[in-house]
C-alpha cells in the first residue's frame, strides 16, 4: 500500500468511527492528499432542513475531487459512505462503512470495508476491516 492510501484510510476510518460512536449515523464525506502530502477533509455543505440524498452527496463529492485531481491539486482522494454487504451466501447483510480511494499512481485501489454493529443501547462495536479488489 502506498503512503497516500494509508493516510486516507487512517484519517477516514477514525473520523467515521467517531461519527458512529457520537451520533449513531454516518453521512458521506471525503478526504484528500494535497500536493504537500497532508490529509484534508472534504464535506458536502448542506442545509439541515433540505438534507440531500446520499446519492446527491456522493455525486457532488466525486465531481469535486475528480475535478481537483485533474487540475493537479490532489495526489489522491477517498470517499467514505455506508453500505450493507453479505459476507457469505444466504447470510444476513452486515452494516459497514466503505472507503473508496482513487490515486494518481494506482489504477485500481481496493475498496476497504469496516463492519460495525450498533446495539439497542447505542453501543457501537467494530469488526475487523477487509479489502475487496474491484
Amino acid at each position: 500500500m502506498n503512503t497516500a492510501v494509508d493516510k486516507i484510510l487512517d484519517h477516514s476510518s477514525e473520523y467515521a468511527k467517531e461519527l458512529l460512536i457520537d451520533t449513531g449515523e454516518l453521512y458521506p464525506f471525503g478526504a484528500y492528499i494535497g500536493l504537500e502530502g497532508n490529509v484534508h477533509p472534504v464535506e458536502y455543505e448542506y442545509d439541515k432542513k433540505n438534507m440531500p440524498t446520499v446519492g446527491v452527496v456522493l455525486e457532488a463529492l466525486t465531481k469535486y475531487c475528480e475535478t481537483e485531481m485533474k487540475a493537479g491539486k490532489m495526489l489522491a482522494y477517498g470517499l467514505t459512505y455506508e453500505a450493507s454487504v453479505q459476507l457469505e451466501k444466504d447470510a444476513d447483510f452486515v452494516d459497514t462503512f466503505v472507503i473508496d480511494i482513487t490515486t494518481k499512481d494506482e489504477a485500481e485501489v481496493p475498496l476497504y470495508y469496516y463492519p460495525y454493529h450498533i446495539s439497542t443501547n447505542k453501543t457501537v462495536t467494530f469488526d475487523d476491516p477487509f479489502a475487496v479488489k474491484r
